[in-house]
Order: structure tokens, then sequence, then C-alpha cells
């Protein structure tokens, strides 16, 4: 049975309120929260605020819990809601109020290994909302986040009298850009463009830029929870194009464009190209590894084998993990790595920090390199190899066909090279790879292929889509 929102109906002498449990995604909690198919409600966030509470008292003797909010026109009622059953569980709440995503993590962490929870869609459209729940600097994903919803569905819930500390927002942004300004060192001023997509990096990214000593040129620093101008995910090329017409057009030494909730950071270099994460990821691993020979890096299974020979090259350990920015985060504490992240632009770094996805450290650490060089950014990423990778493919596929299709791929596909189950089904060739995997978020497969070179690359996926069109899956082979 689904229930659209919270739905209340007379059982005997009880009420019973229950809601929709697709909002508990493998990652996060997400859902639409304007609009009249809103089904992450006021009521909604009241209720998994209660069930966090109490999963934190139950599993951790935890009472404490650091939240804070994006942008967003529905986030402002859902944090009073999700505090309201913080607070009827008997939690004692940290509100830092208008953030950006690393900021509670930062604070959780800071305050001795608290619950955190953000308030934010990320990259998602205007009337989309959800919640980020971590524990100190460990995101909460996939069987716990199961668990809490369960708690939040049968109203399983710790009661108490809880207490609200709000901290003046300008105290918890003034802590932490202390801290992260003091974390890098650019040898030389450079001018950056910094495109905010009116999320919450306009407050913070511009400041931190200025205090590591660069000329900032700003776009839609301007907080808008409606998102005007286009939506805040730095990893499609539309949504930078004007961020790379403005660097070029400013002759700046790099683009910047961070996500809603500034967790994840897009890079454009003076040509105004969008560079892939998975290449800016090499670049500082490359660096790190200069600092610490033999180290662990993480990427996830749609990264570039660009990445893992780096990595190798440099003297490193590389590490292929499941895509997902929580299981790639647990992968690094698991293996001890020092860096790690994703074709979305999650970037996690573990070096002297705290392992999780702050873009703007992340975007210090890339001012520091480029800095300490006496070329562009084009020619550092040029001087990585460069293999041919298609786009990610997209197909819709039902959750339930998800898996036995994927399992017959794997029966079918052994014959053509070596199979990697990791995630899906990755087939390593003699001259590049091809996956497919199963969306955990979205009725989709995920599909990408890298050769190298692009008759290469073509020949795995035509390779794969025609194993799919056997199961009734056609993808259009677009490039």
């Amino acid at each position: 049975m689904r229930y659209d929102s919270f739905v209340i109906f007379q059982q005997g002498f009880q009420t019973i309120m229950m809601f929709d449990p697709s909002l508990f995604k493998k990652y996060d909690v997400r859902g639409v929260a304007q609009g009249d198919q809103a089904n992450l409600t006021t009521a909604a966030a009241q209720a998994i605020g209660q069930a966090f509470a109490t999963y934190l008292q139950r599993q951790h003797q935890m009472s404490r819990v650091v939240i804070g909010r994006d942008n967003r026109l529905s986030s402002y009622d859902l944090q009073e809601a999700f505090m309201e059953g913080l607070a009827q569980a008997g939690s004692k709440i940290i509100d830092i109020g208008l953030v950006s995503t690393p900021l509670v993590y930062w604070h959780a962490v800071r305050e001795g290994g608290v619950g955190g929870v953000m308030v934010t869609g990320s990259h998602l459209a205007p009337h989309y909302n959800g919640f980020k729940l971590c524990l100190g600097a460990e995101n909460l994903w996939g069987e716990v986040l199961r668990v809490i919803g369960q708690m939040a569905q049968a109203r399983d819930f710790t009661y108490g009298r809880g207490a609200s500390e709000r901290t003046v927002n300008t105290s918890a942004y003034s802590q932490y850009i202390r801290d992260i300004a003091a974390r890098v060192q650019v040898a030389r001023r450079l001018k950056v463009v910094v495109d905010a997509g009116n999320g919450t990096s306009g407050v913070f990214a511009p400041r931190l830029l200025e205090l590591w000593g660069q000329e900032v040129i700003g776009l839609y620093l301007e907080p808008d929870g409606r998102y005007p101008n286009h939506l805040p995910n730095p990893q499609e090329a539309a949504n930078v194009a004007e961020l790379g017409r403005k660097v070029r057009e400013c002759g700046a030494d790099l683009g910047l464009a961070f996500d809603g909730d500034a967790d994840r950071v897009g890079v454009v270099d003076e040509q105004g190209r969008l560079i892939p994460a998975d290449r800016i990821l090499a670049l500082l691993a490359r660096d790190l590894l200069n600092r610490h020979p033999n180290a662990a890096v993480v990427g996830e299974v749609l990264c570039s084998q660009v990445l893992f020979d780096v990595v190798r090259r440099h003297g490193g350990v590389p590490h292929l993990a499941p895509s997902g920015h929580s299981i790639v985060k647990d992968h690094m504490r698991r293996v001890g790595a020092l860096l790690g992240g994703e074709m979305s632009g999650h970037i996690f770094l573990a070096e002297d920090f705290y392992g999780v996805d702050d873009a703007y450290l992340v975007a210090g650490r890339l001012l520091a390199l480029l800095a300490a060089q006496d070329q562009p950014l084009s020619a550092l990423d040029d001087s990585l190899p460069r293999l041919y990778a298609t786009p990610e493919y997209r197909p819709a596929c039902p959750d339930e066909h998800k898996a036995p299709i994927l399992q017959a791929l794997a029966q079918s596909l052994a014959a053509h090279g070596t199979l990697n189950l990791v995630d899906g089904v990755r087939v390593e060739f003699e001259r590049g790879w091809g996956i497919v995997r199963a969306s955990n978020t979205e009725p989709v497969l995920s599909l990408r292929f890298e050769g190298q070179t692009e008759a290469d690359a073509s020949a795995y996926r035509d390779l794969f889509f025609g194993q799919l069109a056997q199961h009734g899956i056609h993808v259009q082979a677009q490039t």
C-alpha cells in the first residue's frame, strides 16, 4: 500500500499516521515538498525527526543533534518540523540555520561526533527537498535509513523533553570559515569566477577565496530557492555554460560551480571547458601522493581508468568502490584512504581533515595546486592521459526488473572480457571497459563506456546495447 504524504485514519480508538515509504532512498531522504503532489510534508518531517532522534538514543546513546538547512523555499518549515520531532524525542538541538552541508558535517564532528541533519534538495528542482543524516563525519545510509524509516512509519519513538540551542548563524559561519581558511595556503593570486547557482555557496565561497588571497568574480551569488537562472548541478555542461563564457570574457584562471548545498564542485579551465570530476580527482591524487607515498585513493565504478592508472603510476594504491557518495566515503574509512571521489563531483578529503565531501576545501586544495604551477589549468589537465569516454546513458527500467536483467547480462557478457561485479556488471576489455548498473535512486539503469579510441568505446557500447535489447531495454546510441 502506498500513502501520499500523511494519511490519518481510525483503527478502533487509535489514530494512526502513515507516510509514503518511498521518501527513504538508499543515501538520504528525499521527496516532493511543494505542490499538490507533495509527499515530504511538515508532518512527515516531524515523524522522521522523532525517528532519527530515537535511533540515535537507542543505538548510540546520543542525544545531541546539529541541524542546518539550505535556502529552498520549503526548507525553513521542514527544519522547524524536524526539530519539533527531535525535541519530542528528548534531543538537545544545535540549530545552525542557513548553511551548506559541509558545515553540518564540520559541526557534528566538532561537537563530539553527534548526530547531524541537513535539510536540502541539493541540485534537484525547486519543489523537491530532503534530509541528509549523519553521525559525526559518517553519513547514515542503506540499512540504517531503512530502520529509521520503519520507526517513523510504525511511530516507534522514544519521548522526552528536548531543548533547542539556536546558535547565531554568524557564529556557525565564522567558526567554520576560520578553520577552513587556515587549512589552505595559496602561493599566488588567481582570478576565479564563482557560480553559486543561487544556492548556499554564495554565502561562503567568495569569503573563503578572498581569505586565500584570490580575486573573485561572482555569478548568481544571491541565495534564491527558486533557482531562476539554472539548476545548481555543476556536472551538467549546460549549467556551467555561462560560467565558461564568463571565465573567457574575464581572462580568469578558472571557474568554480557549486551545487545547491555545496558538497560538490564543478571546475572549468581558463578556456571555459568543464573538466570531469574524475580528472580533478586524479590531479588531487597526484598532488597528494607527493606528500603521502603509498596512500590509498578510492574511485567509483564510473570513474575513468585514467584515475586508477595515475594513482598506481605515482605510487598510490587505487581502490574501486560501488557508486554512491555514502558508499565511497564508507569504503575510504574501511581501507584508510586519504582521498576519494565519484563522477558526480563528490570528493572526500581525509588528509588532515574528516573524510567528508566539503566542496569549499576541495576548491581550496585545487587553487593551491594550480597556484604552485607555472602553467594553466588546461595544461595540468592535458598532463593526464586521455581516453575516450561516452556520456552516461540512463534508460528506464522498472526496479523489479533490474536484478534479473543484470544477472542475465553477467552471464552473456562473461565471454567477452573480465567481469567485475562490485556494482552492477562491469566488463574489462583489452582496450577499455563498459558498465551497466542499477540506479539506487531512480527506476533506470546506468551505463558508461571507455576506450583507447572512440571506436573502441562505441564498440563496447553497441555490445551492451545489443544485449539489453534482448530484454526489452532499448537505448538510443547518442554520443
